[in-house]
């Protein structure tokens, strides 16, 4: 289902999605009441983190061991073919604390209004000229904040999001967990018409960069482009490479910095695509760029809702023991 009026396209032909249902049922009282930021006002945001690493992983015994051995087996498989692969014993205690701070953080948006953009400059060369813009992340840090931050800034972008998000919810305490990420970082700070599934035409993020404007986009989506990152290579999607070549739009790589309980973007030197011989060597480009973020910090690599290769490789890995280690996805 979709609906018209998405800004930037010609005659707003183009359609913005509508979800077919956000009923989210089966949820047991203590976790809607978990779920509601009344309640996550009542403890003071630095109190909560503290706690949040302190507990993690929470849940029962057999289900803290079996976090604890997945998120090792994760940092390993990480790191196998890189000069840090003997830390990822040390570092599987401080991703566990990340992920459960960031997990909390999530349920507290009112706190981005401290966040901070660094590095404004960056936005204003990669747009020099009146140039589109492909801004990539990769699923490190508080990715879920990079849409709000840019749009309470100020920054005019759409955003290219999972299609999950605009089918039916699923019960219990994910379901609630995704309505609120959509809606909370999605929508209000950007607009419904903003945000465009990942399915939908391709022709219609063609049009908006090549009009001058700006796509916020994963980089590392599971695809069939061979790419060399942390000592192997993983199956990308070639998206954001393919779309800067296409229409001559820079590429701007965005990462989220976690300060306490202020989440700050940080952006980097974008790229152009006339310094690279193809998309292929850009898309190599883009990977090299997030490559020394994971190396200087493994711990802010997330287990996103959507899996990355190297997520989905390491699971994999944990389905099947006998699997070989650092199979490329």
């Amino acid at each position: 289902m979709t609906e018209a009026g998405a800004p930037g396209a010609p005659g707003d032909a183009w359609l913005a999605p509508v979800p077919q249902d956000d009923r989210v049922r089966e949820v047991r009282p203590l976790v809607r009441l978990y779920a509601s930021k009344h309640t996550h006002r009542l403890l003071p945001s630095p109190v909560a983190l503290a706690l949040a690493a302190a507990l993690a992983p929470m849940g029962s015994p057999q289900r803290r061991a079996d976090e604890r051995r997945m998120s090792e087996r994760f940092m390993k498989d990480l790191l196998l073919y890189t000069p840090r692969a003997g830390e990822a014993r040390a570092l599987t205690r401080r991703y566990i604390a990340e992920k459960s701070r960031i997990s909390e953080l999530v349920w507290r948006p009112w706190l981005l209004k401290r966040s901070r953009v660094i590095g404004q400059e960056h936005w204003d060369a990669a747009h020099t000229g009146g140039r589109g813009c492909v801004v990539v992340i990769g699923h490190m840090g508080a990715t879920f904040a990079v849409p709000a931050i840019l749009g309470l800034q100020g920054f005019d972008i759409h955003m290219v999001t999972s299609p999950h998000y605009w089918q039916p919810m699923p019960p219990g305490f994910v379901g609630l967990a995704m309505l609120h990420l959509r809606r909370a970082y999605a929508e209000k700070p950007l607009g419904r018409s903003r945000l465009i599934p990942s399915d939908a035409d391709p022709e219609r993020l063609v049009s908006l960069l090549e009009g001058g404007e700006s796509i916020l986009m994963a980089f590392d989506v599971p695809g069939s482009a061979a790419t060399p990152f942390l000592g192997r290579s993983v199956a990308l999607s070639g998206g954001p490479a393919t779309l800067a070549f296409r229409t001559k739009a820079t590429v701007l790589p965005l990462m989220p910095e976690r300060h306490g309980s202020r989440i700050d973007l940080r952006l980097l030197k974008p790229l152009d695509p006339a310094d690279y011989r193809d998309a292929r060597s850009l898309r190599a480009a883009i990977a090299r760029t997030f490559e020394r973020l994971v190396l200087a910090k493994p711990e802010i690599v997330e287990l996103p809702w959507v899996p990355s290769p190297l997520v989905t490789e390491a699971q994999a890995t944990l389905r099947n023991e006998d699997a070989p280690r650092g199979a490329s996805a």
